[in-house]
This record gives structure tokens, sequence and C-alpha cells, in this order.
């Protein structure tokens, strides 16, 4: 059974030339490593990559109640010595335990829940496992409001993008470059009494302008967009007609 929890995170593949969103789903099953890939590449995109963040974030799921769970991490089957991804992603490894990998011989990977770190373990163990989709960030070149903005993206794509880090805001500002409008809309709506992402996460990191964020905006001011040159969210009247950051799956 596949628990209905899902996190979406932020992966900036310096090594690359683009960046990647991803969305990972706990599976609450047993499997080997390789029904385990198996399965992710039926039901989603692959095995998940995960970085030291999100190694920490998958840990943090109330979901997760077993020692350890399988990520898309093995031996290369070409180069005995080297650690690939399952999806080939071009990512450093920089969370293994201490004295960890400790042999060859064990050649697929794990997440400890405890400690979020790295531990090789035989590929022939039952573990649970996360699998993953991708997405990718895109500016559409579209004047729309923002709720024409979130339709768009929900038919076309998959959201509005959440701004939840500083990488992320740094990808955001990257890809509006070429924005034909000042403020850029994004994910970011007040309602209820608060601020919040339309993924449904709260906020966390916040990159307000030095007024800082408002408590109860005016009416008109419930929709967040990006300043391209200061590099802010500020509050902006809902029906202004700005480009907009859709998140689409690769």
């Amino acid at each position: 059974m596949k628990a209905a929890v899902a996190v979406l995170l932020f992966l900036s593949l310096f090594r690359l030339s683009f960046s990647l969103y991803r969305k990972h789903f706990f599976v609450n099953t047993f499997k080997t490593w390789e029904a385990a890939r198996t399965y992710c590449r039926e039901y989603h995109d692959d095995l998940s990559t995960v970085n030291k963040e999100e190694a920490q974030l998958l840990s943090a799921n109330p979901g997760v109640t077993y020692t350890y769970f399988w990520i898309g991490l093995h031996i290369s089957p070409n180069n005995p010595g080297q650690w690939i991804w399952s999806g080939d992603e071009d990512e450093e490894i920089d969370n293994w335990d201490i004295d960890e990998p400790n042999t060859y011989t064990e050649k697929c990977v794990v997440v400890k829940k405890s400690n979020s770190k790295l531990h090789n373990a035989m590929c022939s163990k039952t573990r649970p496992f996360y699998c993953m989709q991708v997405f990718e960030p895109i500016l559409v070149h579209q004047n729309k409001t923002w709720d024409e903005a979130l339709d768009h993206c929900r038919q076309h794509y998959t959201d509005l993008a959440s701004l939840r880090s500083q990488m992320i805001m740094a990808e955001a500002i990257n890809n509006t470059i070429t924005s034909q409008t000042a403020y850029v809309w994004t994910g970011l709506r007040f309602m209820a009494g608060h601020w919040y992402w339309v993924s449904g996460h709260n906020l966390q990191y916040k990159a307000w302008s030095v007024e800082g964020e408002l408590q109860c905006p005016a009416r008109d001011l419930r929709c967040g967009a990006l300043d391209r040159k200061t590099f802010i969210w500020r509050p902006n009247n809902c029906e202004d007609k700005l480009n907009f950051l859709c998140l689409k799956k690769l």
C-alpha cells in the first residue's frame, strides 16, 4: 500500500544545465531494491534521488516507522567503485554515515531514519522505499490574473511554483530573466488569515520586503508575486495580469 504522503522538494543540479523539483512518495511495502525500482518506474518516475536536506525531511515523515528505507543510490554495474543514482542524476553524495560505505558487496543504499544518513546494504534485503516524480519550473509568457495563472498551470502543467527555500528563490530569479512583466505570479496566496503556498505547505523560508509580511493585507493585495528587480515577494492585486511560474512534469 502506498502511503498518501508526498513532499514537494527542490534540487539544484550544479553539474547540469537545469534544475529540478522532485515530489516524493513513500511506499509502505517491503521490496528488494530491484523490485522497488521496478515499482517506482511503473507508477512514478523512479526510485528517489535525495540530497542531505531531502533525506532529513523524508526521514521526518511520520508515516515512516521502520529503521531503514530504500532510495535510488546503488553501485554502478559498469564501475564497481562508483555510486550512481537510479535515474543517472549527476549529484554529489555527501551524506554517508560514519564508516559508510563499509563494503562493496553491499551494493544498494538505504537511509537510516534516526539520523537521515546513508548506509549501504544487500540489494536482496526487503525495505519500504520512496519513489519520485520530477518537475522543472517554467516561465509562462502570458499575462493572466492570479486565478487565471493557477488554472493555466494546473491545466497545462502541474501547479503554480512554490518558492520554499533560498535555492528555489535563486532558481526562480534565473527563470524570470525573460519575463515581460516587472512582477511574476507565484503560488503564494493569503486566505483564512495567513499566507500559504497552493501546494499546501506553510511558509518557513520567507523573502518579504523590509516592511515584512503583511498580517492582514487589503482585500485586493492577497496574491503573492516575485519582484524581478529587488528579488523579494510582494502582495499584489490578484486581478493584475502578469507572467507566471508553473511547474512542468518532465
